[in-house]
């Protein structure tokens, strides 16, 4: 697959921008340059004219007048044409003034027996920079378009060879199919950070490539190893009914044993499959209303007493068959532990509260793993169970225990 901005074409232009921008440096920094040796040439012959007439007037006492034309000896700042003298005020250090005609002076003070002259030097016929500029200017633009054009020559091969192993590393994890995966595929590259990440990538995909497999190791496992000593386990308790040879109690906590053990089992398979991770708009009160119909221990008992006050309305963001394995984990808790046949399901503002009464404390952390009251026969992995349930589908539970009653509090997903 072609890339819109990959790394070659990114190199490409930034070492095609770099040129040009030397390049353009270099071409001011030429023309700033042949400006400043200009004015120094300028101030150079002032300041040697200026030596010159005063050494003559040390030696014999006479004024002698310039020898060049352009030269010009003024007798004091006032005496200057123009406004020169109002800058000289504005700035004294100045040395380099534009003429009153055009032009540009160059001035130097010379001072003679007290007195003070002003030598200027009117170097307006002189400057080459301004009359050459559009020569100069035109040359530098040719060779900026010359060396751009090499730049732009050389830049692809050179994107090229630099990104030649980033390119090589992309189409190869492109092409990588996991499971079919082995040791080796960083070999190829060099020693260096291409090739650190090359071998970063290979023991990253191994060991996902190892989770894989456990995982699918666990799910066959668990669904081949647990559902036939569930069955066996299912069927005893049937005969150990029929014939008598347990007591009640004791049929009934090896039903709810059994029966608690297969709900894990479920819930433990949905959690292991990839579309549990699917979530969907679900309008709650179906949800529950298919699950107490179809809950053994509700179905069967009139004198459970189940309130519900969720609006008909009420949709949340989740996993159909999870949600079925967390409400049913729910009223099972309820069912088992609760001090007395009731269980209130009501909503409020972000969240669903599945309250009962409370019997035995409730252990330090109700949703930890192995979680359970002293008096309890269950595993101690139900609400341990919701906790994953709610994790996977992005919601969030927590537990409360006031007036009474216990309560799971779960904040959902708002579809």
């Amino acid at each position: 697959m072609k890339q819109k901005h990959s790394i070659r074409t990114r190199i490409y232009r930034l070492f095609a921008a770099f040129t040009l921008f030397t390049c353009l440096c270099y071409s001011l920094l030429l023309l700033g340059y042949s400006w400043v040796v200009e004015d120094n040439v300028f101030n150079k012959l002032v300041e040697n004219e200026a030596c010159y007439i005063e050494t003559h007037y040390r030696a014999t006492g006479e004024l002698v007048p310039p020898r060049a034309q352009f030269l010009t000896l003024y007798d004091s700042w006032e005496a200057l044409p123009g406004d020169i003298y109002e800058q000289h005020l504005r700035d004294p250090a100045r040395i380099e003034f534009p003429g009153p005609e055009g032009g540009t002076w160059h001035l130097r003070k010379i001072q003679l027996a007290g007195d003070t002259r002003i030598l200027v030097a009117d170097v307006g016929a002189f400057e080459v920079g301004g009359e050459y500029l559009p020569y100069v200017t035109l040359t530098l633009v040719a060779v900026l378009a010359l060396f751009s054009a090499l730049a732009l020559a050389i830049a692809w091969p050179v994107a090229r060879a630099a990104s030649k192993p980033l390119v090589a590393l992309k189409e190869q994890v492109e092409a990588i199919d996991v499971d079919k995966l082995e040791p080796g595929f960083a070999a190829s590259f060099p020693d260096n950070e291409v090739g650190y990440l090359a071998r970063e990538i290979e023991r990253s995909l191994l060991h996902v490539k190892a989770m894989l497999q456990r995982e699918s190791d666990f799910t066959r496992d668990v669904s081949h190893e647990l559902r036939t000593p569930t069955t066996i386990l299912k069927n005893l308790a049937q005969q150990c009914v029929g014939e008598a040879q347990l007591s009640e109690k004791q049929t009934a906590q090896l039903k709810a044993t059994v029966q608690e053990l297969e709900q894990t089992i479920s819930t433990l398979l949905a959690l292991a499959r990839e579309e549990s991770q699917t979530v969907a708009p679900v309008v709650f009160l179906h949800a529950l209303e298919n699950c107490v119909v179809r809950h053994p221990d509700l179905a069967n008992r009139d004198d459970f007493d189940l309130t519900i006050d969720i609006p008909a309305s009420l949709t949340v963001g989740a996993n159909a068959n999870l949600l079925t394995l967390l409400i049913n984990n729910l009223l099972t808790n309820a069912v088992t532990h609760s001090a007395a046949p009731a269980l209130d399901i009501t909503a409020r503002e972000g969240c669903i509260i599945f309250a009962n009464p409370m019997g035995e404390p409730l252990p330090d952390d109700p949703l930890s793993s192995h979680s359970k009251g002293s008096h309890s026969s269950g595993l101690g992995q139900g609400l341990y169970l919701v906790q994953r349930i709610c994790d996977v589908m992005g919601w969030r539970v927590e537990t409360a225990a006031t007036d009474g009653k216990f309560a799971v509090v779960l904040h959902f997903q708002p579809a």
